[in-house]
Formats: structure tokens, C-alpha cells, sequence
């Protein structure tokens, strides 16, 4: 295979740190959300982590087996877009628009939305039709459905990056391993970007919802951008 231009090897690192930033804010707004409606209980935090590690074990798969058949980078813009949008429409459709990322939201001052934010009404149609009406139960079960129901997929979408850009960036055998650390260390650079702007400064500045928007907005962006890379992946000899 010929070797990638630097500028496309950098746009797929970008593509996999910013993928690893969302990953991990999403999942640190998630652990907000589900705590704010279903309670502090260690069950709360367990019904998130499962969730979305199990959606990440599914999507590194998926990515990865998707890959060999398909271009990786258009599986990436997919994903992405298709993650943005999910994760935009979680926070509900503001009404006016220039609410979209309003700092410090004020409830009592937000005008009504035109959408409902879905984690506010999933979470209260889940409180106001129990599955059983023990209180154990509910407490291990209406977290782990809400985390499924809201936050599955696009854990699952996101963690299709990863793979696809190792795929992209392999260009013979032998550089296999040292693609992938590569890889992996900026998904996981991102990842720590996440957790700390996300939790010591943006969930303070701009609230859940707007903070939602954003990183809805900014892995639309991510997906626009993967759209655009052209790799070739035929090998010479073939």
C-alpha cells in the first residue's frame, strides 16, 4: 500500500482523540443524568459502566470485522454523524434556538423547549410504570434500562473509531502493533480530556443539556470530516 500524505495520518489521530473525548464525556454526563433521576446508589453508577462497556466491547467488534469489507473512514463519518445526532436530540430541541448552548441555563428562565430532553421524560415514564413494585428491584433495574435505553448508542457507534483507524493506518503487517499503540494512546488521551474538562468545567459552565448539544455537534463535525478522507487500501501484488 502507499504510504498515507502526514496530513490524512493526522486528521485520523484527531478523528480517534476527539472520539475518545466524547466517549468519556458522554459517559460522565450519563453518570450525572442517571444519578439526578434514579438515585446515588452504587446501582446507578454500575448500570452506566455496564452499559457502556458492554456498547464498547460491541462496537470495537463491529468496527474492527467492518473494516476489512468496508472503507473505514466512511464507517467512521456513519458512525459519527449518526452518534451526533443521537446524542443532540438527548438534550432536546430548545426553542429559540439561541438556547442551543445557553451558559448556565437557568431553568426557571429557559423558554419551553420544542422537544422534551428523552432523559427526562424516559426517566419519568421508567419512575411512573415500575416493573415490580419492590423497592430493590427497582432501584438495581430502572437505572440499568434508563443507561440502556439513553446511552447504548452511541457509546457503541463511537467505539467504532477506534478499529476503523487502526485499519486505515496499517499499511503493511509488520506496523500492526505500533499502529495501534498509537491509536489506542490517543483514543486514551482523549478519554482523560473527557472526564476532566468535561467534569471540572464544562457540566459548571454550560449545564447538561447544552453540554449534551456540543458534544452532539462536535462529533457531526468528526463524521464531516472522516467523509472527506480518501484511503486507498488495495495492496500491491493483488
Amino acid at each position: 500500500m502507499k504510504p498515507l500524505k502526514p496530513l490524512i495520518t493526522v486528521l485520523l489521530l484527531l478523528v480517534v482523540f476527539m472520539s475518545g473525548y466524547l466517549v468519556m464525556a458522554l459517559e460522565i454526563m450519563a453518570l450525572r443524568i442517571v444519578q439526578i433521576n434514579f438515585g446515588n446508589a452504587i446501582y446507578s453508577t454500575g448500570a452506566v459502566l455496564g452499559v457502556v462497556l458492554a456498547a464498547l466491547t460491541v462496537g470495537y467488534w463491529l468496527g474492527g470485522t467492518l473494516s476489512v469489507k468496508l472503507s473505514p473512514t466512511k464507517i467512521q463519518a456513519t458512525a459519527l454523524i449518526i452518534a451526533g445526532i443521537w446524542i443532540f436530540t438527548l438534550a432536546g430541541i430548545p426553542n429559540p434556538i439561541g438556547n442551543v448552548l445557553q451558559v448556565r441555563e437557568n431553568p426557571i428562565e429557559a423558554s419551553e423547549p420544542i422537544l422534551e430532553a428523552p432523559w427526562k421524560t424516559i426517566s419519568e415514564y421508567i419512575v411512573d410504570n415500575p416493573m415490580s413494585e419492590s423497592i430493590e428491584f427497582r432501584m438495581r433495574m430502572d437505572p440499568l434500562v434508563g443507561s440502556l435505553i439513553l446511552f447504548a448508542i452511541p457509546s457503541f457507534l463511537l467505539a467504532m473509531i477506534g478499529p476503523c483507524a487502526i485499519r486505515a493506518l496499517t499499511r503493511r503487517a509488520e506496523e500492526a502493533g505500533r499502529t495501534s499503540g498509537w491509536v489506542f494512546a490517543h483514543g486514551s488521551l482523549g478519554s482523560i480530556a473527557g472526564v476532566l474538562v468535561t467534569s471540572f468545567w464544562l457540566i459548571a459552565i454550560l449545564g447538561l443539556n447544552a453540554n449534551l448539544r456540543l458534544i452532539g455537534v462536535v462529533a457531526i463535525v468528526l463524521g464531516i470530516i472522516a467523509s472527506t478522507l480518501r484511503i486507498d487500501l488495495t495492496r500491491s501484488g493483488k
